[in-house]
């Protein structure tokens, strides 16, 4: 009778937890994803277009918030998600190459294995920008500039020093001699209070992803010198040029994704690694990274923590040999 009973509860707890099937349905109540970082930038437009995508598709029916959590590039988001929100089934928080650098530079006393990941989704190439007015006009240029006196050349970004805009623009940097140790570089939490700081001229160079500065492309406030991509991008982006072509040998990209607290529950788990495998595989989805010009990233599962595993090994080898850390 005992085992009965347990069968019976554990199948009540599938039905509850499994897509499309009803009686208790999950998500019951209003879901939260947390951006570690501010408003308009790459990890507060991957939380709102993720709740766009699973609305218009139908894929979750319950709201959806967005809460902007800024610090330390995804540090205070994990420390709220492992400290204060222990099994919550109904949130989730937005994870990247940022947070990478954040653990990897152990600014806080978590890994990736005191949450509970559950998918990378896309992946964004970075750029070299300046303001439209600025001298610098190619990004070899600059670099020849900056390797000859890197006191000249002051860099920001929206993440904390050894995070991805610091680490992205020094290992840059390094393909062409400059010395990393150098690098002036002025953090801020977020792409859009880093792009405010270049407009206003209180920084020369931005280091950020492309998806950050597109909407001052567009409206020619800035120039974009040089991006990370092997090859150049279509569509209205195609003058940008690669920094491959113009002589640095060096191509970067930013994944983002989600990860949910500790003890979520595996049923839980399984949920979102399916509904967010059916979002990406989406016409919603497919125009959004179009509008975006994000690359499609998709990794779930054990391909997903192995990549973790080796994203976050060589970001510390970066760092170390980048004499960020010891």
């Amino acid at each position: 009778m005992r085992l009965k009973f347990a069968a019976l509860v554990a199948a009540t707890v599938l039905l509850t937890f499994a897509p499309g099937l009803a009686a208790p349905a999950y998500p019951e109540k209003a879901l939260e994803i947390i951006a570690p970082a501010g408003a308009g930038g790459g990890w507060d437009l991957t939380a709102r277009m993720t709740a766009r995508a699973l609305a218009e598709e139908k894929l979750v029916t319950v709201p959806i918030t967005v809460t902007n959590m800024p610090g330390g590039s995804g540090a205070v988001g994990i420390a709220h998600m492992v400290t204060r929100r222990k099994g919550d089934a109904h949130v989730l928080a937005v994870m990247g190459s940022s947070l990478t650098g954040t653990l990897a530079r152990k600014a806080v006393p978590y890994t990736f294995k005191d949450v509970v990941p559950i998918a990378a989704l896309t992946g964004d190439f970075m750029v070299v920008a300046v303001r439209k007015d600025s001298t610098f006009t190619r990004l070899r240029v600059l670099m020849d500039v900056y390797r000859r006196d890197p006191g000249l050349i002051t860099v920001g970004g929206g993440s904390a020093p050894g995070s991805l805009d610091h680490i992205a623009f020094a290992l840059l940097g390094k393909k062409v001699g400059v010395d990393t140790t150098k690098v002036r570089y002025v953090p801020f939490d977020g792409g859009a209070q880093a792009m405010a700081a270049l407009l206003g001229g209180s920084i020369t160079v931005l280091s950020t992803s492309l998806s950050e500065v597109l909407p001052n492309l567009e409206a020619g406030q800035i120039r974009v010198l040089g991006v990370t991509s092997p090859e150049r991008l279509g569509g209205n982006l195609r003058s940008i040029p690669t920094a491959l072509e113009q002589g640095v040998d060096f191509v970067f990209v930013n994944w983002r994704g989600f990860y949910m607290p500790p003890d979520t529950p595996a049923a839980v788990v399984r949920y979102w690694e399916t509904t967010l495998d059916r979002m990406a595989k989406s016409r919603s989805w497919a125009k959004i990274l179009d509008e975006m010009k994000w690359a499609p990233f998709l990794l779930t599962g054990e391909r997903f923590r192995r990549f973790l595993d080796d994203d976050l090994s060589s970001t510390e080898v970066a760092l170390r040999e980048l004499g960020l850390v010891r």
